[in-house]
Parts: C-alpha cells; sequence; structure tokens
C-alpha cells in the first residue's frame, strides 16, 4: 500500500524552475516526490520541466566545465531521453557518460544497456519495457553487447559487481530509497534541485525501465561471467 511522502505544501504546486545565487535550479514540484515516481501523469509533467532546464545547462559552460555538475546532467539528459524515446540523444549522452569512466572494466560496460534498450524500442515501437517483445530483443542485445568484452578477471569482477546491483533491485528498495532518502534530502535543503531532481528521475527510470527487464539482464551477465575465467 502506497504511503504518500510529507513535504512541505508549497512544494506541490507546479512552476518553472527558479534560480539561486548560485545559478542552480529550484523545481517547485506538481505532487509529493513519491507521486512523482509512481504516477506516470504527474512525472511526465515533471520530467518536462527538467528537460528543458538540462538542456539550458549544457549551454552554460560553468555547468559543463564543472565535473560534478556534468555528471549529474549527464546522468539526468541519459534516463530522460529513454523516458521521451529520444534514442539518438539516448545514445550520445550514454557514450559521453562512458568517455569520462577513469576505471577501464566500467567503462567497458558503460553504455551497454542504453545500446540494447534503443535497439529494444526501435524494433518494438510503443511497446513498453515489460512487453514481450521489447524484453526478448533487450535480451538479445545485451548479451551480444556483454559477448564483446574482454575475456579477462577485471571485466568478470566488475559483471560480478553489476550482478549484485542489479539482484539488489526491487520496487519496494527504489520507493524506500524515495521516502528515506530523497524526500529527508529535499526537505533539509528547502527545494528540489538539481541532484534532488536528477534522483527522482533516476529513480522512475528504473522502476519503469530496468526492472521489467530485470531477468534479462541478470541472465546476460550471469552468461558473460560463466563464458570467462574467474579472477
Amino acid at each position: 500500500m502506497r504511503t504518500p511522502s510529507r513535504l512541505n505544501p508549497l512544494l506541490l504546486l507546479f512552476a518553472a524552475p527558479l534560480f539561486g545565487s548560485a545559478q542552480e535550479p529550484r523545481y517547485v514540484l506538481p505532487a509529493a516526490p513519491f507521486d512523482l515516481v509512481t504516477s506516470a501523469e504527474k512525472f511526465r509533467a515533471f520530467a518536462g520541466t527538467v528537460r528543458a532546464d538540462v538542456e539550458r545547462q549544457f549551454g552554460v559552460p560553468a555547468d559543463v566545465d564543472d565535473p560534478a555538475v556534468l555528471k549529474i546532467l549527464l546522468s539526468t539528459r541519459v534516463h530522460l531521453a529513454h523516458y521521451f524515446g529520444e534514442d539518438d540523444r539516448a545514445i550520445v549522452t550514454a557514450a559521453w557518460i562512458r568517455s569520462l569512466q577513469a576505471n577501464p572494466a566500467d567503462k567497458a560496460f558503460a553504455g551497454l544497456t542504453t545500446l540494447a534498450a534503443v535497439a529494444a524500442r526501435q524494433e518494438n515501437p510503443g511497446h513498453a519495457p515489460g512487453s514481450a517483445g521489447y524484453r526478448a530483443v533487450f535480451a538479445r542485445e545485451f548479451a551480444h553487447q556483454l559477448a564483446g568484452l574482454p575475456h579477462t578477471p577485471a571485466i568478470v569482477a566488475m559483471l560480478r559487481q553489476q550482478r549484485e546491483k542489479i539482484a539488489g533491485l526491487t520496487e519496494a528498495g527504489l520507493l524506500a530509497e524515495t521516502r528515506e532518502q530523497i524526500v529527508p534530502a529535499i526537505t533539509r535543503r528547502g527545494f528540489c534541485g538539481r541532484a534532488e531532481a536528477d534522483q527522482l528521475v533516476r529513480v522512475h527510470h528504473r522502476l519503469t525501465s530496468i526492472l521489467p527487464v530485470k531477468a534479462e539482464t541478470l541472465a546476460a551477465v550471469e552468461a558473460a561471467i560463466a563464458d570467462r575465467p574467474s579472477p
């Protein structure tokens, strides 16, 4: 049973982003965070506002030059690109994220789920990630991407870490994260800023796009581990 989040009522009115002295966007939410991540209708309004503002920030050199800000902007952009079905933007943004990875094994894995998701959408236009056709294409493409990774101990170790992350991803855990981490963060700051908006977008993406293909993702990772030598 859903438990509504407690939040300052002033944050429950929809408005365009506000800007403080540091020019960080301040989002006045159209609904409580818990409702945003679980309601398709309420999330769409929020997503459109955040998308427009993220694209504006990519035109601000100071934001792009700040590694911490850029990391958040790229995260928000790739998740919203999936949400709005902007395949080219999803691929380009995932490639940008990949280029910034310092660890070679993490870099090798970065963006592979995006490539699989884009292929699944293109072969199943209009179908949700939970549909049989989408899941089948995602499984095929993700397995293909993993097969191309090097057969090294570092890759095996990375895949095992990914397996643990994926296995631990649950609807209950994501909703708990919203209630216990995101809502308190917004309450402490007194507004929903860049980081909190990204967290809300990420949770919604995982609930609607990642969880539906969790079984296929785990199966592909397990097969990739089994096909490689143990560290």
